[in-house]
């Protein structure tokens, strides 16, 4: 019976020494899996955060030039619309530049003319009078002055 519990004792510390031999690195090589695994949730929940606050940065700025798209259309209907004033304007300038063009061909009326009517325009001996100004009128700076 002695030799019984002998072996019984031997196959304890046995099992003791092959469990301590084998589960203990097989426990170690799990936990440092765990908190591998730990780690690399915690990346990729930092990843996604990242992600997320990227896709709200390009949600912003797709907002940002689509709001710049609508008010660059305003501008160009704006510019359109005024050009389109413009160019009615300048039509009718045009027109207008030619009708008095079609009158300055046509000669003046003579009541018109006999209306204005000068003799400094209209008698060609008055054309070329002499002017009544005398020539000398200043005298020179190197000359002086009777009245000084």
């Amino acid at each position: 019976m002695q030799r019984l519990m002998i072996y019984a004792i031997g196959a304890l510390v046995v099992a003791g020494l092959t469990w301590w031999l084998v589960a203990v690195p097989r426990i170690e090589l799990a936990e440092l899996g765990q908190a591998t695994a730990d780690t690399k949730v915690i990346e990729l929940q930092l990843l996604n955060d990242q992600r997320t606050d990227l896709i709200r940065d390009q949600q912003l700025q797709i907002l940002d030039i689509t709001e710049n798209e609508r008010r660059n259309r305003e501008l160009l209907q704006t510019i359109a619309g005024q050009s389109r004033a413009q160019s009615r304007a300048l039509k009718e300038l045009q027109q207008n530049d030619q009708t008095i063009a079609d009158y300055l061909r046509t000669g003046v009326p003579a009541d018109l003319g006999r209306l204005y009517q000068r003799t400094a325009t209209t008698d060609p001996s008055t054309y070329r009078q002499p002017s009544s100004m005398p020539a000398n009128t200043v005298h020179s700076a190197s000359t002086p002055s009777i009245g000084n």
